[in-house]
């Protein structure tokens, strides 16, 4: 804020005497004067301030729906402001000259002129000016501008939708991830309580053991030679293509039993639960479960659902 003497308050950002900087055009020139002359005759709003103080620059901005920085380009430099924020100006200022009777210096028609004027400056056409701002069709400049506002109408649609498309499908892997993590959370807690195992059908039971000993001991084998890429392949594969959720579980347990089988069993946990269907990777974990395995369970819970966070961030 600066004074002279005893006459009116001004502040800096409306001082009557600032200038432009040489790469304002004319017309644009014309029109920031208007929008100038409207703002000092703004009153501020702030109960603090006396009635006839002028506003401070943030406090404009806010009523005309604009930031502080816009603002102060929309005064100074070339950039241009939209109809609707002249409109609004314009309408702020007779507001604020209605108790006192005076005048704005300007008629709404005139000011929107200015506004067409700067605008046909900016296309380097002045035949629009004519047509109040508008495109002439006869024109080639007019047309070419027209055609560019379209093509990026067009694109800002689409960018729209993909954006809701996008949204739409996050949302579905964070509900996705929710359950993931619930049912996680609530075979973690299962684990804690002495629940009795479910009765299971003795033959099925035993065909499950025989199959993925089978298969853990072919492994283990392999393993113990020395060919830990041909163990795990074998693992892999069977239990991918041939082995029920129940028997695979059941390889994993197996798998501890044998000297070095820790490894290949937290390498199978990793890989099932990366790349098998859920609910194949739920009848697992449930497996392993029943058959105390515990942490096994939590951790092949954990792999499916590092795997579909990894894929909702992507």
């Amino acid at each position: 804020m600066s004074s002279t003497g005893s006459g009116p308050v001004t502040r800096v950002w409306l001082d009557p005497e600032k200038g432009f900087s040489d790469d304002v055009p004319p017309q644009k020139r014309q029109l920031a004067l208007a929008l100038r002359a409207l703002c000092r005759l703004l009153r501020s709003t702030d109960p603090d301030e006396p009635g006839d103080i002028p506003p401070l620059q943030g406090e404009v901005a806010g009523r005309l729906e604009c930031s502080a920085d816009s603002l102060s380009r929309y005064l100074n430099t070339p950039r241009i402001p939209s109809q609707e924020f002249v409109k609004r100006l314009y309408a702020a200022a007779c507001s604020d000259t209605a108790a006192s009777g005076q005048s704005v210096g300007i008629t709404l028609e005139s000011l929107l002129d200015l506004h067409a004027s700067a605008l046909s400056e900016r296309r380097g056409c002045g035949s629009c000016a004519k047509t109040g701002g508008q495109p002439d069709a006869a024109c080639a400049k007019c047309a070419d501008h027209e055609r560019r506002r379209r093509q990026d109408a067009m694109r800002l649609r689409s960018a729209r939708r993909e954006a809701a498309r996008l949204q739409a499908a996050v949302a579905d892997l964070k509900a996705e991830q929710a359950g993931l993590r619930e049912r996680l959370t609530a075979a973690e807690t299962r684990a804690l309580l002495p629940v009795p195992r479910p009765p299971r059908d003795r033959q099925q039971s035993a065909k499950d053991s025989s199959a993925a000993r089978q298969v853990a001991a072919q492994a283990a084998e392999l393993n113990s030679t020395g060919h830990e890429g041909h163990a795990f392949t074998l693992i892999r594969q069977s239990t991918a293509e041939v082995l029920t959720p129940a028997e695979t579980a059941q390889v994993v347990v197996e798998l501890r039993l044998h000297p070095g089988g820790d490894r290949l069993a937290d390498d199978l946990i990793h890989v099932y639960g990366r790349d098998q269907e859920k609910q194949d990777v739920m009848a697992v974990a449930v497996g392993l479960h029943d058959e105390g395995a515990t942490d096994d369970a939590g951790a092949i819970l954990r792999a499916a659902l590092r795997t579909r966070a990894g894929s909702a961030k992507s």
